[in-house]
Parts: structure tokens; C-alpha cells; sequence
């Protein structure tokens, strides 16, 4: 399970939708972005010891290395 907030969610897709305009593609919402961001926040927590963190609240710098990742590497495929 993956405990964040909506304000973590809401920032990280943010970025995406920054990511996206600067290179004129088009947005997704927010609910199809949620899996994407979920999808990064469990290849993340592969470095972790998972039994160390599940059910409990994702260590602030995974989620800032995820945003870091949505903002400096962002690639859109077809």
C-alpha cells in the first residue's frame, strides 16, 4: 500500500503538465496521471526495504527524487 497525499500527487502532476506544455504535448488528468505516479513511487521504493516503509508514510526525499525525475528526464512516447 502507498501512503501520500493529495497535495504530493497535485505537485508531482504539476511538474508533469509543465513537463508537457514545454514540449507540446497533450495533458492527461489528474486520475490518469495517478497510476503513472504511483507506478514511480514503487519503482523508488525498490532501492528501500519494503517491509521498513509499507503502510507507512513515503520518506520526503523519494518523493522529491520522483519529481526530480518528472522534471529533469520526462519522455513522451507515441
Amino acid at each position: 500500500m502507498l501512503l501520500y497525499t493529495e497535495k504530493q500527487l497535485d505537485v508531482a502532476y504539476r511538474i508533469d503538465c509543465k513537463a508537457r506544455s514545454k514540449y507540446n504535448e497533450p495533458w492527461v488528468t489528474r486520475e490518469d496521471f495517478r497510476p503513472v505516479y504511483e507506478d514511480l513511487l514503487e519503482s523508488y521504493m525498490v532501492a528501500f526495504n519494503l517491509k521498513d516503509i509499507a503502510n507507512k508514510k513515503i520518506p520526503d526525499h523519494l518523493l522529491q527524487s520522483v519529481n526530480d525525475l518528472l522534471e529533469l528526464t520526462l519522455t513522451l512516447g507515441d
